[in-house]
């Protein structure tokens, strides 16, 4: 491989910030580099460049937040292992302590979030699984309107975006400061006039017309009641359209709320729903120390009906 980390000045930086305040972490960038080569470190620094275009003061800020969002991720972890239970709280509870609360979105989580796409092994599979997979049914259907419920950092929205100039979406969430931060990313791609965010519970919506697509990415590990919701999802997409679904297993974070242990236990909400799973992966975020240590784990489903 020709490219060197110095080639990318954006990994450059993140990896000078990372060894000098979250040293723990240091080898997250290799270890990305030697399974995923040249095109991750392209990736990376490609979308890090319209991120923050240039102003590296913001992106440190944002490496600050995401490292703070790994080191509870690991804390949670440890704790996980001898409890095997996420911490029992309410919806409700987790949307003060998170969703609702400002400090704690846009200086941690959402950045935490936006670079773990593409630190956290596991999430940049599900992206690659993305790119592969579902992108080509997307391509070949000829639908060109999409939902994405539960958008996050706006990542799948900007992806489904960037697969047809004339493709056009709708986010639904019920955080103001995720819709905030989405919208900041899908201007800075150049996609602000063919999307929008509504803040929404969809599970109380009976007027939501069908869409030949739907983005779904780690949301069943944050609800009390999974099944609602995915009864509720199946009603937004059209019949013959396709879904990408995704869900944490073994994650703990301080808004995970339903433990999934299995990919079967998506698998047969999904079912229930009135899904059809026609393809599938799961992915460790690394390998675990020891047999009896657990590891977090992403699932992610193509679906029709």
């Amino acid at each position: 491989m020709n490219d060197s980390l110095s080639d990318y000045p954006y990994i450059d930086r993140l990896r000078s910030v990372i060894a000098n305040r979250f040293p723990y972490f240091k080898g997250t960038i290799d270890r990305q580099v030697d399974e995923f080569g040249a095109e991750w470190m392209r990736a990376f620094d490609r979308d890090m460049a319209v991120h923050f275009a240039g102003d590296f003061s913001r992106f440190d800020k944002a490496v600050e937040g995401y490292g703070r969002f790994a080191l509870e991720a690991m804390k949670l972890q440890v704790a996980f292992d001898k409890t095997r239970e996420y911490e029992a709280k309410t919806y409700e509870e987790a949307a003060q302590e998170v969703y609702q609360n400002e400090d704690y979105m846009l200086e941690m989580y959402l950045p935490g979030i936006l670079l773990s796409h593409f630190l956290w092994r596991h999430h940049y599979k599900q992206h690659i699984f993305f790119e592969e997979k579902f992108a080509p049914f997307v391509r070949n259907h000829g639908g060109r309107n999409f939902y994405d419920v539960g958008i996050g950092t706006g990542f799948y929205s900007k992806e489904m975006l960037g697969l047809t100039p004339d493709m056009r979406g709708r986010g639904f969430d019920l955080s103001p400061f995720s819709k905030k931060y989405t919208l900041n990313t899908i201007q800075a791609f150049g996609y602000a006039d063919r999307y929008d965010v509504i803040l929404r519970d969809i599970t109380e919506a009976t007027d939501i017309p069908p869409a030949p697509f739907i983005v779904n990415i780690e949301v069943l590990e944050h609800l009390e009641q999974p099944q609602v919701f995915l009864n509720a999802l199946n009603k937004m997409l059209e019949k013959g359209g396709f879904g990408l679904i995704s869900a944490a297993l073994t994650a703990p974070n301080a808004d995970h709320i339903y433990l999934y242990n299995d990919p079967q236990e998506v698998v047969d909400q999904l079912e229930r729903a009135g899904f059809d799973v026609i393809e599938q992966i799961e992915d460790p975020a690394y390998e675990p120390k020891s047999p009896d240590k657990s590891v977090p784990r992403n699932a992610a489903f193509i679906v029709t009906k």
